[in-house]
């Protein structure tokens, strides 16, 4: 992940110069004190799950916390696992990123990095499985995986491979799905560990698409969107939401990997999480939404007019990073994924 730590680097000097802060907007908060909290996903009992990537430092401070009764006034909160790695600046830790949960309770988890882009060996790059109880089985060392696939297509992104980063998750019954924010690929992760990579997402005019979610359409197919944020900060919103069918992928055909996505809804700000609501409307957490480094949001898009996109906060979030919609259709997100002292899990109160 060298050219995306060079960035964030600069990016970080930024903020600091602005002093960012979150402020209100039209959400409750319905957990705060957070450390760079990202992936948000809802497992059964209407139970809300964080990752909470930590204070960096290469300290054990990440953690995966469970958030029951999120829609009451006092929900109970506790950490389900703990002592995660936890590297990079104070800031902008690097640690546990996406999170999806499956109708037994199951939680897996997507760890930042890699063992071979780091140096060193460690959790980074792993993808976990995390039981109610907190305990953790060992998946994949996706992130080596992907880093190696890098070496070997190197000449697909000159500028940036070798390169790796685990980011979003998607876990169904029969199918585990991991999008890497820097080899640019969806993975498949069989439950015995076996990685196969699915999908390439085409660089941009002058930096990589860094896909970072991914959420099932009422299509059965896939949808993954890209942070694309320094085409975004050049150009304007240049994000896209990518649908890939999996049913007609072919691994072991790059042709297909590198043609298998095709752009669904196009022109949003850098996305850093997105889900399907019970209404088939798919929602998009926005990091920023202008060249300043300001103005997080969420859109709602509906499912059949995918160009239509609306503001559901009137870009009052601050570096929003995952988001979830609940069964009964309450939009919840995590505020302040980095760059602030405190992060939040809010819910949004026009959806």
């Amino acid at each position: 992940m060298k050219w995306t730590l060079r960035f964030w680097g600069v990016v970080l000097f930024t903020l600091l110069m602005i002093s960012p802060a979150i402020a209100a907007g039209p959400f409750t908060v319905v957990v705060g004190g957070l450390q760079n909290p990202r992936g948000l996903t809802f497992g059964p009992g209407g139970r809300l799950y964080v990752a909470q990537a930590g204070s960096g430092g290469a300290t054990a401070t990440g953690r995966i916390t469970e958030i029951r009764y999120p829609w009451l006034a006092n929900p109970v909160v506790h950490d389900v696992v703990t002592g995660l790695i936890s590297v990079g600046k104070e800031s902008t830790a690097v640690s546990v990123a996406g999170l999806s949960a499956i109708g037994n309770g199951t939680i897996y988890a997507a760890m930042e990095l890699s063992n071979a882009a780091t140096g060193f060996p460690s959790q980074l790059g792993h993808f976990l499985k995390v039981s109610q109880a907190g305990q953790i089985r060992d998946v994949s060392n996706v992130g080596d995986f992907d880093w190696a696939w890098t070496i070997a297509h190197h000449d697909l992104a000159p500028r940036d491979f070798p390169d790796s980063n685990p980011y979003g998750v998607l876990a169904l019954s029969d199918r585990l799905y991991v999008a890497n924010a820097a080899s640019n690929t969806l993975d498949l992760v069989h439950p015995n560990g076996k990685e196969e990579i699915l999908a390439f997402f085409p660089n941009n005019t002058i930096a990589d698409a860094t896909p970072t979610c991914i959420a099932q359409g009422p299509d059965g197919a896939l949808y993954i969107g890209t942070l694309a944020l320094v085409d975004s900060i050049a150009f304007g919103p240049s994000a896209i939401v990518y649908r890939v069918d999996p049913s007609q992928a072919d691994p072991n055909n790059l042709g297909t990997v590198l043609s298998l996505a095709t752009p669904w809804a196009t022109g949003l700000w850098p996305i850093n999480g997105c889900a399907f609501g019970p209404d088939g409307s798919f929602y998009a957490s926005e990091l920023i939404t202008s060249s300043s480094f300001s103005g997080g949001d969420v859109v709602k898009i509906p499912f059949d007019t995918p160009s239509v996109h609306t503001s559901l906060t009137g870009n009052t979030l601050t570096f929003p990073a995952g988001v979830a919609v609940g069964p009964d259709g309450n939009v919840y997100v995590s505020n302040g994924g980095a760059f602030v002292p405190q992060g939040q899990v809010v819910r949004l109160t026009s959806h």
